[in-house]
């Protein structure tokens, strides 16, 4: 099955009855009869809806009261390798179904919005200026570049449900959906459309029960976007409204880059969704985070997702090696620091860029304990020296984090049948 259509319902025959032969009418040119089907999901309807239903070729679906709700039932009993949803009441026109299944290949969720350039929504102005009001706070407060996230007209790929869960009953969903769908790295595409008010019957929305939802959802989706799993976390670091946390990511990241963008093969390991994959478009990106590997795709840039202590790579494949691991970690993790060493060629540089320790010793109360400390890097050097890397350049910033440069013995050079491990 090619394309699912599902269209939630309570008392919606009169208006079905125009819909459905529209929507057969727009669908039939791009798919044939069995490559697409359509999915009325009814809410305990009063009216005639199962004998519209199936006088059109319609699979009429029992679910439970709540817009999230038939979501939820509506993606879990769908076939297609794409699924759109709309609304019942003729405000979506089956007409725009086209032009979602014509992006479906540049983004994974396609929406049709209202808010962006050509779009259109002719509803009562206090409707339209809570949706305003509310996708402007949003847009704000979780920084997602979407104009319309309360539109419920979109094209989702299904195997973005392999990952993620709905879980909200009502129309928040539509916002749940839209955020955990990017939180993933999944692309999101807007396209045009006009909206215009039902011909039949009575919206089932209220107007203010709908705007308390949305709000009520706010705290809840901070904590998600800003979560260290967000597919852009690093990326938007890069960019953070904290002063410190901004000037410590572009140092560090002037450091990263100027001391091997001259270099022809770099490897980047715990890359995520880092500003260092577009400073050094020669690099592959290593990660085991799906989401952020996903979100960082681009044409003709590598990315591999695997383990950091089993490198995919043979040995001496690589000029630099640039490692994302805090510091205080490393000394532990000598599998790690072995895979580095053996895929850098011989003359090839180390660059290990992490917090440091020593900074969270120097706020200590005790600070005897200080002088007893010894410095989270020299034990790392130690480490690196037994490997035959010798320490170049040790950058202190601040005492917050640590950039340590090293460099393997040009004579150093595995044994051929250890290469490749």
């Amino acid at each position: 099955m090619e394309l699912s259509i599902i269209i939630p319902a309570l008392n919606e025959a009169a208006n079905l009855r125009l819909l459905l032969p529209r929507i057969h009418q727009v669908t039939a040119p791009l798919l044939k009869d069995r490559e697409y089907e359509i999915l009325i999901l009814d809410a305990g309807s009063l009216d005639d809806i199962r004998e519209v239903a199936g006088t059109f070729g319609a699979t009429l679906i029992q679910v439970p009261r709540g817009y999230g709700r038939a979501l939820q039932k509506g993606f879990e009993t769908a076939l297609g390798k794409y699924i759109i949803t709309m609304d019942a009441d003729l405000s979506h026109s089956p007409h725009i179904i086209p032009q979602l299944y014509s992006y479906r290949h540049e983004a994974e969720l396609v929406i049709a919005s209202r808010y962006v350039k050509s779009g259109y929504a002719s509803t009562k102005w206090i409707r339209t200026r809570l949706s305003h009001t509310l996708n402007y706070i949003y847009g704000i407060v979780f920084g997602l570049n979407v104009r319309d996230m309360s539109s419920g007209f979109r094209l989702y790929h299904k195997r973005i449900f392999q990952e993620i869960r709905p879980e909200k009953v009502n129309f928040v969903v539509l916002l749940e959906l839209l955020l955990k769908t990017y939180l993933r790295g999944f692309r999101i595409r807007e396209i045009p459309f006009h909206y215009h008010p039902r011909k039949h019957g009575g919206s089932k929305a209220r107007v203010l029960k709908f705007g308390v939802e949305y709000l009520g959802f706010l705290w809840e989706g901070w904590k998600l976007r800003n979560s260290r799993e967000c597919a852009d976390y690093e990326e938007r670091s890069f960019s953070s409204h904290n002063p410190l946390r901004r000037a410590l990511e572009r140092k560090r990241y002037q450091i990263l880059v100027s001391s091997a963008r001259d270099f022809e093969k770099i490897l980047i390991l715990g890359c995520g969704s880092s500003q260092l994959l577009d400073g050094l478009p020669q690099a592959i990106g290593c990660d085991l985070s799906l989401p952020k590997l996903r979100y960082k795709r681009a044409p003709f840039r590598s990315l591999v997702r695997c383990d950091k202590d089993v490198l995919p790579f043979v040995s001496d494949s690589f000029d630099a090696v640039i490692s994302h691991e805090a510091l205080q970690r490393l000394p532990y993790d000598t599998h790690a620091l072995d895979e580095m060493v053996r895929v850098v060629r011989p003359g090839g540089m180390i660059l290990i860029a992490g917090w440091d320790e020593s900074f969270i010793t120097m706020l200590s109360p005790f600070f005897s304990a200080r002088k007893k400390f010894r410095p989270i890097y020299a034990s790392l050097v130690q480490i690196m020296e037994s490997r035959q890397c010798q320490l170049v350049e040790y950058c202190d910033m601040g005492r917050v984090e640590a950039v340590l440069r090293f460099r393997k013995n040009a004579l150093l050079s595995l044994p051929h049948d250890e290469r490749g491990k």
